[in-house]
């Protein structure tokens, strides 16, 4: 006997795949706006996090590699700024937009939802690495697409479902 909570014709595993979707598109849209609208103490909170994360490698070191770890951190402080946080918000806002939409076409069973998930993909990996670029565009392209590309195995393996 067919469930009642589920149109026939869609199976569980895409069902399931599309609600972690849902999930985190929404909370990714949440986090982005705090940072889009707050692109300064985000900026703050992540300089001092990376400070405090230099003090203890300085700590552990000997004193001929605390100067690469100082260059290396003092590079990353060049590169968090309010600019760059908030462009990084609003490619992540879009990607977590075309992907939330897309899942949402293929919870109804249309293969357009699966090119649309595709396309908020290329946005998390283009996005960053050509509008921001550095280790920062880097970070925030990897952060968006590695969940993503598998996720997007598994709807392809779902294709078959969808019209």
């Amino acid at each position: 006997m067919p469930d009642n909570d589920m149109p026939v014709g869609r199976p569980r595993f895409l069902t399931f795949i599309c609600m972690l979707t849902f999930l985190s598109a929404i909370s990714g849209l949440w986090t982005q706006a705090d940072r889009l609208w707050s692109p300064g103490v985000v900026a703050d909170q992540t300089r001092q996090f990376f400070e405090r994360v230099q003090e203890g490698m300085e700590a552990q070191n000997n004193p001929e590699s605390a100067q690469m770890v100082e260059s290396f951190f003092d590079s990353m402080y060049d590169e968090l700024s309010a600019d760059k946080i908030r462009t990084s918000a609003i490619i992540m806002l879009i990607y977590e937009s075309l992907t939330l939409f897309g899942a949402y076409l293929m919870w109804g069973l249309q293969k357009r939802g699966f090119h649309l998930y595709l396309a908020g993909v290329a946005v998390a990996i283009l996005g960053p690495i050509v509008l921001i670029g550095g280790w920062l565009g880097g970070m925030t392209a990897f952060g968006g697409a590695f969940f993503s590309i598998i996720f997007a195995f598994l709807y392809r393996s779902q294709l078959k479902y969808m019209v």
